[in-house]
């Protein structure tokens, strides 16, 4: 025989259970419930058994009749008959007096396991079944048999021993051959253990393992004690395993050798040892107790994980212990259960020796004695600490997305059922935000998921700023989004927040130090108007977000039609707000500077104004915002500088040499990357002067990022270009920056000015804000003088440039030319 075999499994790679050889075991299923004969037949065929089924007794004869099985797993009640009877019948048949036969039962009484002993079974199996350990349980059966039928064994102490140790005992004489073998129940391929000569009939040992063994048997018949060696052998190829000899002198020319298959236990001595390096000997607290649950051994673990020593815990009754840390009643039915079912699992309050409690999953099994008598329990519990806290994160990321941590679909359609719920009891209105990122699939494409996924955990951030305590923001999947918002009065609420979202998420995204820019498209949907359910809420509401899209991305419709009416005028003026600089009906209109000491003409600020084919002549505030929001608001600035440059260069040659124009700039025109240079170009295009140009910037733009708003704005000093300050005092002024900013003026907010004679502290503020210009040498412009008691006021207080319609309201060039000739000729 070959030193090894072939290593055998089934064809989805489990291991083939045998008897130590190739052949594969027929199993007879006999069950009229075709559920549980399916799930029998397929976990044992999973095994590598074969199995025959029967559905009653007369097909079960039959099957037995075509093919005698290996064994029998028999169903107790059956369509035409009792399986105690159809067991007896079999084992009568000469062909299966020798058959296993394992009653299935889901009756656990005493009288029926009697029953099926009587019937001559060898074993029963209580349902439900453990479909896990059935193919084991199968294979035991089988080896026991075949065990009993080679070997006659004494009733009692012997048969519960070979039964239950997994041990092979062999005699041996002084030449290696074998007087004798007994094998235990968990014996792997023991047939391969012993080689019968052919012509002698003698059994020894096979050559690799006498090789190894043979010196220790020397040592023994030499007098020099008990031996014990440890080697490593596979009878079948590919299936090497340990095994552990002990070597014992029996009598003069016979030594005992036990084998045991210690393959599992070094794998899991390897599992420990690998265990204890990742989690730093994080390994299991055991308890070993009396009858009486008294302590009786505890190991290291137990008093690493709890701080006792092993004196300080002998003798402790740990059910006394564990009953005071738990509810009343609790441990006494735990011990019931203990003492009913032999074993008892679950979650258990523990206290360290420092006071702490932790939370322990205990194993606690009982040790019956030979008489059947409670003698031991065995207790083994872990810190599962950790465990809960990762069963938390799971339970977390069941109603979360994994990227965002935002609520995913599921709690979302919970929250919004309770806001619902709630919203009908006391007649309110609850909306719903579906958001899309535009173009966000580009991003992924170009840029990787990596990048996307920035992107995505950006937008999340972003859109919990925007919203209320108690509103929700959760992620759909891919780039969607939903903002719940419970309470709501109208649709003014929710395009009050669709437009902060929107706002929000048009800001750059810095993703591996690259600004990208996104938009989103928003579709809105209301209860109860627009659907009575989570589902129906959701679904109008993505409609709603398409709509969006059909409208050019980057704005947000209401998903009724007539909701969508009251926006229509705003989509209409941003429909033409994006025609509007290519046909040119943009204009700038100048309002005069003065300096009201000599009445002289110091500058004119620009004012863009749209003149709307059919609105007529459109405001600033009614647009300006818009073109913000839809991204218009750079090429809009860079025509008001152009514009401006030229008109200013316009009046210089008609002899207005000192003439300056001031024109306001944008956040988004500010930190544009090459901004600067952008408006060096426009200069340099229309022929102005640098120092002709003053820019006009808010205090609010430059407190974003003040180091580098302070170095730009020196980089325009350096060339010439004069910087202004709007709206001075009116936002977060810090005195700090500002002696660092290179600031020609501040101009004083016309809300102070409009109430310094009847408020002592606008006049104050204003008194301030002059004098604080003189000490850094700046000057200063007052806004919206209106009156000459006004600017009187103002020039006693040390500001001599303002501007206001006491002087002119802005003007187109032309009438701005007529009032400078009128002005001058006073």
């Amino acid at each position: 025989m070959p030193d090894s075999a072939l290593n055998l499994t089934t064809s989805n790679g489990m291991p083939l259970i045998t008897l130590g050889d190739a052949n594969v075991n027929l199993v007879l299923v006999v069950d009229d419930d075709e559920a549980a004969r399916l799930m029998t037949t397929i976990t044992l065929e999973q095994s590598g058994f074969q199995v025959m089924e029967a559905v009653d007794c007369a097909s079960a004869r039959a099957r037995f009749a075509e093919r005698k099985p290996d064994i029998v797993l028999l169903d107790v009640l059956l369509p035409d008959g009792d399986g105690f009877s159809l067991c007896r019948e079999l084992l009568q048949d000469p062909r299966g007096h020798d058959l296993p036969i394992a009653m299935v039962t889901g009756l656990g009484d005493i009288e029926s396991i009697h029953h099926a002993y009587e019937s001559g079974a060898t074993d029963f199996i209580t349902k439900p079944v453990s479909w896990g350990s059935l193919p084991y349980r199968l294979q035991f059966i089988l080896r026991a048999k075949k065990a009993f039928r080679d070997v006659s064994v004494s009733e009692g102490k012997t048969r519960a021993l070979l039964a239950g140790i997994p041990d092979m005992i062999l005699r041996i004489d002084r030449d290696g051959h074998v007087i004798d073998m007994q094998v235990g129940a968990y014996t792997h391929e023991m047939d391969h253990w012993v080689s019968y000569d052919e012509d002698s009939g003698e059994g020894h040992l096979p050559a690799p393992v006498y090789r190894i063994l043979a010196p220790q048997i020397r040592r023994v018949f030499a007098g020099k004690g008990e031996q014990l060696v440890e080697f490593d052998w596979s009878p079948l190829a590919g299936k090497m395993r340990t095994w552990e000899a002990r070597v014992m002198l029996r009598e003069q020319q016979e030594v005992v050798m036990v084998i045991r298959d210690i393959t599992q236990r070094k794998h899991q001595e390897a599992e420990l040892r690998l265990w204890a390096k990742v989690f730093e000997g994080s390994n299991e607290a055991i308890m070993i107790l009396d009858d009486q649950f008294r302590i009786v051994l505890v190991n290291k673990t137990y008093e690493k994980m709890m701080g006792f020593s092993a004196e300080d815990v002998l003798g402790v009754d740990a059910a006394q212990i564990g009953a005071s840390q738990h509810p009343r009643g609790f441990f006494r039915n735990l011990i019931a259960i203990l003492n009913e079912r032999g074993a008892w699992l679950g979650e258990l309050s523990n206290r360290r020796k420092n006071g702490e409690t932790f939370p322990s999953w205990f194993s606690i099994s009982r040790v019956l004695g030979s008489d059947g008598q409670i003698e031991n329990y065995i207790a083994i519990f872990t810190d599962i600490s950790e465990r809960k806290k990762s069963r938390e994160r799971l339970d977390f990321l069941a109603h979360h997305d994994s990227l965002t941590e935002l609520p995913n679909r599921t709690l979302l359609n919970d929250r919004l059922e309770m806001a619902i719920n709630t919203a009908k009891r006391r007649q309110e209105k609850v909306g719903l935000l579906f958001i899309d990122l535009d173009r966000f699939k580009n991003i992924n494409d170009s840029l990787g998921h990596a990048a996307g996924d920035q992107i995505l955990r950006q937008t999340a951030l972003r859109l919990k700023k925007v919203i209320r305590n108690d509103d929700t923001v959760a992620r759909l999947g891919g780039d969607e989004f939903v903002v719940l918002l419970p309470r709501v009065h109208d649709e003014r609420d929710l395009a009050e927040v669709a437009i902060k979202v929107r706002e929000e998420l048009l800001k750059p995204y810095l993703v591996e130090e690259m600004p990208l820019h996104l938009s989103p498209s928003i579709g809105i949907a209301i209860y109860p108007e627009d659907g009575s359910s989570p589902s129906e809420l959701i679904k109008n509401a993505d409609a709603a977000m398409y709509l969006a899209k059909e409208k050019g991305r980057n704005n947000y419709q209401f998903y009724t039609p007539l909701l969508n009416s009251r926006t229509l005028d705003r989509l209409k003026l941003e429909y033409d707000l994006r025609q509007a600089l290519e046909l040119g009906q943009f204009e700038l209109h100048y309002q005069p500077q003065m300096d009201a000491t000599n009445q002289q003409l110091y500058g004119a600020e620009a004012l863009i104004r749209w003149r709307h084919p059919e609105r007529g002549l459109v405001q600033p505030n009614d647009f300006i915002p818009l073109a913000e929001e839809i991204g218009l608001i750079i090429p809009i600035g860079n025509w008001v500088i152009a514009e401006a440059a030229r008109q200013v260069t316009r009046w210089q040659a008609e002899g207005a040499i000192s003439l300056v124009v001031s024109v306001n700039i944008s956040a988004l025109q500010f930190h544009q990357p090459g901004f600067m240079a952008e408006v060096q170009t426009i200069m340099d295009d229309a022929g102005a002067a640098p120092q002709s140009l003053e820019l006009e910037l808010t205090e609010s733009m430059l407190m974003s990022d003040m180091d580098a708003s302070i170095e730009v704005l020196q980089k325009f000093r350096d060339l010439g270009y004069r910087i202004a300050i709007d709206d001075f005092g009116t936002g977060f002024s810090c005195l700090n920056y500002l002696r660092r900013l290179p600031v020609n003026i501040l101009k004083i907010d016309q809300s102070f000015v409009r109430d310094m004679q009847s408020d002592e502290a606008s006049l104050a503020i204003v008194s301030y804000i002059i004098r604080l210009a003189q000490s850094l040498g700046m000057d200063t412009i007052a806004e919206g003088v209106e009156t000459s008691h006004e600017m009187t006021l103002l020039v006693n207080e040390g500001c001599r440039l303002m501007q206001g319609y006491h002087f002119s309201k802005p003007l187109p060039p032309g009438q701005f030319d007529a009032w400078l000739a009128d002005w001058s000729a006073r």
